[in-house]
């Protein structure tokens, strides 16, 4: 354990647990995540979904990314995609529809390792569609970001429902920007333009909602590996889908994404970190909260 406080706001917005309760009570998370080449990028992200709380996992996969989350988390249910070369094929749309009415999914995670699409447009296009015509909150990573961002700008959506969750380059790739001259302004009108949340991963990552811009304070140098990301991207969806509100569940997954570096380089240093310690000391991490502020 770290032994120290931690900001009041961040306690608050964890999701409480009742005595009361079943797997229904805690949500209902989609992944849509991996592809033939990134097939740990999605079963990162499923475990650390579960290890948030989150009462029910559902990936949607290819069977190259399918076998490994099973390997890996027994406790989700993987559904195989159709694909072509390696990645979701347009046809995917459909199957995200039905598993979404099937499981009554409490959010949705969309993107990490996912890679370029042979079949990008009609793939984005559905996933636009179906996010404006429900009301579910969702994730967006990786190569997901930069679609899904221009069609939000080009047709808003009324509420902040969406945590993109871009690393530098990626957010210009997302805002179509050469360079950024003042991180916090560039977030924050990023933010403003689409009505949603921005999570820009950096030393000292920067949340950005249309009312304001918020930092965060946990992690070092250990978060710089491989799959760092996506593990991020399963604990701040598995929050939304607990019903924690996208700014909340964007505060509480970055702070608790750094504090699990700060536990594991405690016991592994700086330079042994890798993406599944992470994983493995989230637990910890909501202990670490939980245990100074009750």
């Amino acid at each position: 354990m770290l032994n120290r406080r931690h900001p009041i706001d961040i306690i608050q917005a964890l999701p409480k647990r009742y005595k009361e309760s079943h797997k229904g009570t805690y949500g209902r998370l989609l992944i849509i995540a991996g592809s033939r080449r990134y097939t740990g990028a999605a079963a990162l992200m499923v475990e650390a979904a579960l290890r948030s709380g989150v009462g029910l996992v559902i990936a949607v996969a290819i069977h190259d990314v399918a076998q490994v989350i099973r390997f890996r988390s027994p406790e989700a249910i993987v559904i195989e995609a159709p694909e072509t070369d390696g990645a979701f094929d347009k046809r995917v749309v459909g199957l995200i529809r039905d598993v979404l009415n099937e499981y009554d999914c409490t959010a949705v995670g969309i993107g990490p390792g996912i890679g370029p699409l042979t079949h990008a447009a009609p793939i984005y296009d559905g996933m636009h569609e179906l996010l404006m015509a429900n009301h579910w909150p969702m994730l967006v990573d990786a190569d997901a970001l930069a679609p899904i961002y221009q069609r939000v700008l080009a047709t808003p959506i009324d509420d902040a429902r969406v945590v993109f969750t871009p690393h530098p380059k990626e957010f210009l790739t997302m805002t179509n920007a050469s360079q950024l001259d003042e991180k916090n302004k560039a977030v924050l009108l990023a933010a403003k333009q689409a009505r949603q949340v921005i999570v820009y991963k950096t030393n000292g990552t920067i949340i950005g909602s249309p009312d304001g811009i918020w930092n965060c304070r946990t992690g070092n140098e250990g978060l710089a590996t491989a799959g760092s990301g996506d593990v991020l991207s399963g604990m701040v969806a598995g929050l939304l889908a607990q019903g924690v509100p996208p700014f909340q569940a964007a505060k509480v997954g970055v702070y608790m994404h750094g504090l699990t570096a700060e536990i594991a380089s405690k016991a592994l240093g700086l330079r042994s970190i890798i993406a599944s310690d992470l994983c493995n000391t989230i637990s910890e991490a909501f202990q670490e909260l939980v245990q100074y502020h009750g």
